[in-house]
């Protein structure tokens, strides 16, 4: 029996993974005949039609689909041998992405304690709030805030979050009740613009959003102007912990609700028996278990 070679196979998954033999060529630094070529030489091989043209360029038959999954899944693990083969360095380098706020206030205070128990590891983190391409950015998993479902990856728990309305100290006599708070200027971040009403349903509030607030962009900006006063956010005081204890912010209500989001690590299907994903699942698990917040 013949067996198509790797080079038909790797044109295959590029073509199939960016639907279009022009782009394939592109990437692969071919002509887009030799794609063509190539494609048709591994459907002769094949007996199988694998791709069916339409008027914008071409699409996967039933059949291709198939196969495309499960070549593209060997076509990674080959690219990332190869990779680990040339740069033995990489295989004990975790590769992340985290949200910025979890990043600041949860994760880089606790880097001491992960580089004194895993000393031949390296952390190699960014942050973001976007959405990722693992595969060309080569992170092995990223930490994001939601509610837990995100297409076609593994989303595992790490942290849940409660929320808790907090102002300046010099805010706080004006707050006695609820009626109070929905009056207030309530600081909203511009990603997550329901969270305010999420929180009055939490506690069976009505509430009406406000036509006119101040919007800002993520969740350090939010604390910034909170400690100076302008408004009213809504934070996890696990993470604002040293702001608390200075003073900087207290409670505007003696009231905390569990957030609709939480923080997730999140990653493909494929990366799930990498040793990077296990090591860093298990450590984050007994800090989590040490502080109490599982």
């Amino acid at each position: 029996m013949a067996y198509p070679s790797l080079n038909s196979l790797r044109t295959f998954e590029t073509a199939a993974r960016l639907l279009s033999f022009n782009k394939a060529a592109d990437e692969l630094c071919i002509s887009p005949s030799a794609v063509s070529h190539q494609i048709r030489q591994l459907e002769n091989t094949l007996g199988v039609k694998l791709f069916a043209r339409v008027e914008r360029g071409v699409t996967l038959t039933s059949r291709g689909e198939f196969y495309f999954m499960n070549v593209q899944q060997g076509v990674r693990i080959l690219l990332r041998a190869t990779d680990l083969l040339m740069d033995p360095k990489r295989s004990r380098t975790i590769k992340m992405s985290v949200v910025p706020f979890f990043a600041t206030r949860w994760l880089m205070p606790r880097l001491e304690r992960f580089q004194s128990l895993f000393a031949d590891w390296e952390l190699a983190i960014q942050t973001s709030t976007q959405k990722s391409d693992f595969e060309a950015e080569d992170l092995d998993f990223v930490i994001r805030r939601g509610k837990g479902s995100w297409p076609n990856l593994v989303s595992r728990l790490l942290m849940n979050e409660n929320l808790t309305p907090f102002c300046a100290p010099l805010l706080a006599g004006s707050i006695l009740d609820l009626n109070d708070l929905k009056t207030a200027p309530l600081l909203y971040n511009s990603q997550v613009p329901t969270e305010w009403s999420e929180f009055f349903a939490s506690v069976d509030e009505p509430f009406d959003a406000p036509a006119a607030r101040l919007e800002f962009q993520n969740t350090s900006q939010i604390l910034d102007a909170c400690i100076a006063g302008a408004g009213i956010a809504l934070m996890d005081p696990a993470l604002i912990a040293a702001e608390l204890r200075d003073g900087r912010i207290t409670p505007a209500l003696d009231i905390t609700v569990a957030s609709y989001r939480q923080y997730y690590l999140v990653f493909p299907e494929n990366h799930a028996d990498r040793q990077a994903v296990d090591i860093f699942l298990k450590w984050v698990d007994a800090e989590l278990l040490a502080q109490g917040t599982q």
